[in-house]
């Protein structure tokens, strides 16, 4: 339940908190995947980061990364589950990566008909990293999350993506009286 704050709409909260708690749940819980599902995907992206440790840039697992920017490191993870936003809130991916490791990957910007589907690897350089750790309505939510500010800065499935895969613009006016 929201419980408002200044400047957002109960409705709006509702939505967020939803959200926040859905995503909350997919982490904790490896995108609800039973265990020879995880196992088959994390067997693709295992083969996928030891076959790209060899450029410049440092291949690390989401443990290795500090928060905030990380420069000169790139990052792989499979995608296991998503939460499509509800209103303004990004599009969000719950991940794993080549050590197991379950969290979130906010991509900011992307047409959720374009965006990646289970199973699909994301490629991410220089991934922005942050923890999640609020109380909303009482309940505790914590969790670790990338954020992409656009579909441009990653890669899926080894492929960069296209200029389609961008959110429509909407324009929102409101009368004056």
């Amino acid at each position: 339940m929201f419980t408002g704050s200044s400047g957002i709409n109960a409705e709006y909260g509702e939505s967020l908190n939803d959200q926040i708690s859905k995503t909350h749940s997919l982490v904790v819980n490896k995108g609800k995947l039973k265990a020879k599902k995880v196992a088959a995907l994390m067997k693709s992206l295992k083969e996928k980061f030891y076959s790209q440790n060899s450029s410049k840039v440092v291949m690390v697992p989401f443990s290795e990364l500090e928060n905030g920017p990380n420069k000169e490191k790139v990052f792989n993870c499979v995608l296991v589950s998503s939460v499509v936003p509800m209103g303004q809130t990004p599009f969000v991916c719950i991940c794993l990566d080549a050590h197991d490791t379950c969290f979130a990957v906010n991509i900011y910007n992307i047409d959720t008909f374009k965006a990646p589907k289970l199973g699909d690897i994301l490629t991410i350089p220089f991934p922005h990293r942050s923890i999640v750790d609020i109380v909303v309505a009482g309940e505790a939510y914590c969790f670790g999350l990338i954020r992409v500010d656009s579909p441009f800065q990653i890669m899926v499935n080894n492929r960069q993506l296209s200029n389609d895969v961008l959110a429509p613009l909407k324009l929102t006016t409101t009368a004056m009286t």
